[in-house]
């Protein structure tokens, strides 16, 4: 029953990490066509993330949920080895898992397929948004104890 509990704690993490980094892709593509003059009224703008999350959704998801379930197997068996870092165990984890999936498909394909990933702040805000989702993850095992 423990292990139920687990994968379902972190198929939410992953739909929250994925629903994050959908938003930051499509509001980070509407400040770009933004700054280029289009002009986009607010109910075009929020059409194009719902948009944006039913087509991203699939594929990202995929692999938020394969990096999200690495890193918090890696933070579950490090926790208890590095106790300085367990109360920010899963958030660092997922953090981390989100960077290096994006990372490893830039290398690999040498572009980055994710367009919001783009730029200066591209990557930092998609690891952010893996942040959230392992902070999500570790607040709800924790309180569904």
């Amino acid at each position: 029953m423990r292990i139920v509990r687990i994968l379902l704690l972190w198929l939410i993490a992953v739909v929250v990490t994925t629903g994050v980094i959908s938003i930051i892709h499509s509001l980070r593509i509407q400040q770009g066509l933004a700054e280029l003059g289009v002009v986009l009224p607010v109910g075009l703008r929020l059409q194009t993330i719902g948009r944006d999350f039913v087509g991203l959704a699939p594929a990202l998801g995929a692999v938020v949920a394969i990096a999200l379930a690495v890193g918090f197997v890696v933070a579950a068996v490090l926790r208890p080895r590095l106790p300085a870092l367990a109360g920010i165990a899963y958030p660092l984890a997922g953090a981390v898992a989100i960077y290096v999936a994006l990372f490893a498909m830039h290398y690999s394909y040498d572009i980055t397929p994710i367009a919001g990933a783009r730029g200066t702040f591209g990557l930092p805000l998609f690891a952010l948004a893996g942040a959230f989702g392992g902070w999500i993850f570790a607040r709800l095992l924790k309180t569904s104890r």
